[in-house]
């Protein structure tokens, strides 16, 4: 065998593994950044959940509110 048979497939090898790095560091980077995404989206979810039971809780009351003025009212319209 001859030294550039030996050499042409170790640096095809080397080129393959170079690219198959640089890959994996994309994907990697990618990993990352999708992470903290998905961290700042867990985060918005949890505030919105808070503010959605938030305003729940204020719609019950106003119902509440609003259901007693309408007996108080059907109860005055009787009484009249």
């Amino acid at each position: 065998m001859n030294s550039q048979s030996i050499d042409t497939p170790k640096s095809l090898v080397k080129e393959r593994l170079e690219k198959l790095e640089a890959t994996v560091n994309e994907l990697m980077a990618l990993c990352e950044k999708l992470s903290e995404e998905n961290n700042t989206y867990k985060g918005s979810n949890k505030q919105l959940m808070l503010e959605r039971s938030e305003l729940q809780s204020k719609n019950d009351k106003v119902r509440g509110q609003v259901e007693a003025m309408v007996h108080r009212l059907k109860a005055l319209d009787k009484a009249s």
